[in-house]
């Protein structure tokens, strides 16, 4: 049985120049141990070890909430994104924190994204979907359980329906009181066309409305020509 191994730096050589590697034992306390180094960085060193991990049918180390802190430990954003990812991804630590990455289900996955509220149910998914995305490219697992079998479609909000007629305008503006009454809310045109002007002739009123002006205003500016 594999051991989970520890990734370390080689001694000798300045910061800029240090190279990394990992060892394990392929037994128990007194088996061999294996070491592999030459790597540019530690996080090369450890995605190495967890491919040899899973290639001896050892999974990834890591626990979900281990692997939550690593992500937002490097994750490259403003402040205010990764106080939200860590609060959005908090849902899905509080459940399966604890669990190794090997046991996440994505049956599990998809029964716990019904217990969050509407409101933050899609967000919620999509954040732990992002983590464990970057665990597959890690090497950590072989496929991203809060994606594959877990639908996750975004919000539906409840459409907005306009009004059929100024009639039933002036029935909803009656309703909110003296301030936004009829005497409020409806004046001039709008007054007539709650009254029983259609919509067709409404537009015709407009029109003619819109036509006077620009004759007034042409009217105007040729008299300005005319005095100038």
């Amino acid at each position: 049985m594999l051991q989970e191994g520890q990734v370390f730096r080689l001694s000798g050589g300045g910061d800029e120049k240090a190279l990394w590697a990992f060892r394990y034992r392929v037994g128990g306390r007194g088996s061999r141990r294996v070491q592999r180094g030459g790597f540019a960085s530690e996080r090369d060193a450890s995605e190495a070890l967890e491919r040899v991990r899973r290639e001896r049918g050892c999974g990834s180390a890591l626990t979900l909430g281990e692997l939550v802190e690593e992500y937002l430990a490097q994750h490259a954003g403003e402040p205010e994104t990764i106080e939200k990812l860590r609060w959005l991804l908090t849902k899905a630590v509080r459940a399966f924190g604890k669990r190794g990455l090997p046991e996440l289900r994505s049956q599990a996955i998809a029964s716990w994204r019904m217990t969050i509220g509407p409101g933050h149910r899609f967000e919620a998914t999509q954040a732990l979907r992002q983590v464990l995305g970057r665990a597959v490219v890690w090497g950590m697992i072989d496929v991203n359980p809060a994606k594959q079998g877990v639908d996750n479609p975004q919000r539906r909000y409840t459409e907005k329906r306009p009004f059929e007629s100024w009639a039933e305008l002036a029935a909803v503006a009656a309703n909110l009181g003296p301030r936004h009454g009829p005497m409020g809310a409806i004046r001039g045109r709008d007054r007539a066309a709650a009254g029983g002007m259609d919509r067709a002739r409404a537009a015709r009123h407009r029109s003619a409305c819109a036509r006077r002006l620009r004759a007034t205003r042409l009217q105007e500016r040729a008299g300005q020509v005319h005095e100038d």
